[in-house]
Order: C-alpha cells, then sequence, then structure tokens
C-alpha cells in the first residue's frame, strides 16, 4: 500500500488535484470531466463536490447546461498542501535510507585499499538505480558514483 493511499482518502484528494490541474493550465473544471479522468461515477464526483460546496472549498456556476467548478482562496490552499504532501509521499524512503548508509561508507573509503571497500557500493548504488524512480534519489546516486571514480582514480 502507498503511503499516499494509506493517509489520504484516494478519490477525494484526486478530484481536488483534477480541479488544481485545470485551473493550473487555465482550463475550466467540469464534474463529468473529472468523473472521467479520475474512473468514478458521475454521481459520487457530484457527492463529493457537493460536500466541497457545502464547506466553502469550491464555488460552482452554470454555464449553459454544464456546470463549472473553480476552488475558493481556502480550497486552493488545501488543493496545493495535497499536492505538495503528494510529492512527498511519493518519494522513495527506502532508496533514500540506503543511500544515507551507502555515503557513511563512502566517506569513510579513504584509506589503502577504497576500491575493496567502493566496489560493494558501487554496485549497490547500479541496483538502486534501476529500483527507484525517485529523481532525487537518483541525482544523489550519479553524485556518490561520480565521488566513487574520483576516488578510484
Amino acid at each position: 500500500m502507498s503511503l499516499e493511499k494509506m493517509f489520504l482518502h484516494e478519490k477525494t484528494v484526486e478530484i481536488m488535484l483534477k480541479i488544481l490541474e485545470a485551473e493550473e493550465k487555465g482550463e475550466e473544471a467540469y464534474p463529468l470531466g473529472i468523473s472521467k479522468e479520475v474512473g468514478s461515477p458521475y454521481s459520487y464526483i457530484s457527492k463529493v463536490l457537493s460536500e466541497f460546496e457545502e464547506n466553502a472549498l469550491i464555488e460552482s456556476e452554470f454555464k449553459g447546461r454544464v456546470r463549472v467548478v473553480k476552488f475558493t482562496r481556502d480550497g486552493r490552499k488545501i488543493a496545493e498542501l495535497f499536492k505538495r504532501l503528494r510529492a512527498e509521499l511519493n518519494k522513495d524512503f527506502v532508496a533514500r535510507k540506503k543511500l544515507s548508509v551507502l555515503e557513511e561508507v563512502l566517506n569513510q573509503a579513504n584509506g589503502d585499499d577504497p576500491f575493496r571497500i567502493l566496489a560493494p557500493v558501487r554496485t549497490e548504488l547500479e541496483i538502486l538505480k534501476r529500483q527507484t524512480s525517485d529523481k532525487e534519489a537518483l541525482e544523489k546516486i550519479r553524485d556518490f558514483e561520480m565521488k566513487i571514480k574520483e576516488i578510484i582514480n
């Protein structure tokens, strides 16, 4: 189970983020479009949007026969917090922990035979590189690889 799903009700957050995404693109958000994008029935989306509106998180208006929704200032603030929280929860914490351990080993590898110490570190970095999609972790892996090359050469 992802941390995001564990901490946040997935569909409600997705609905908020779809409205935010539309607003950031300068587009209008429609319940039917949100329903299709998040894969939930229109009736469920409509119910959630009504709850949002009752709690002053969104405002809606009809343009012809179509209902358009947009955030209030407070609703937008909450959606932006969810966006940042989602990004934070999507980090690979296991890879980051392994990298902190490897960093300690790397910092102690300036002795007589650094290759003996750094060869397993290099292997672990290769494994981590294939296993993670965390951009910050991948950047740190590249930095460690360059540092290893400097130490060995």
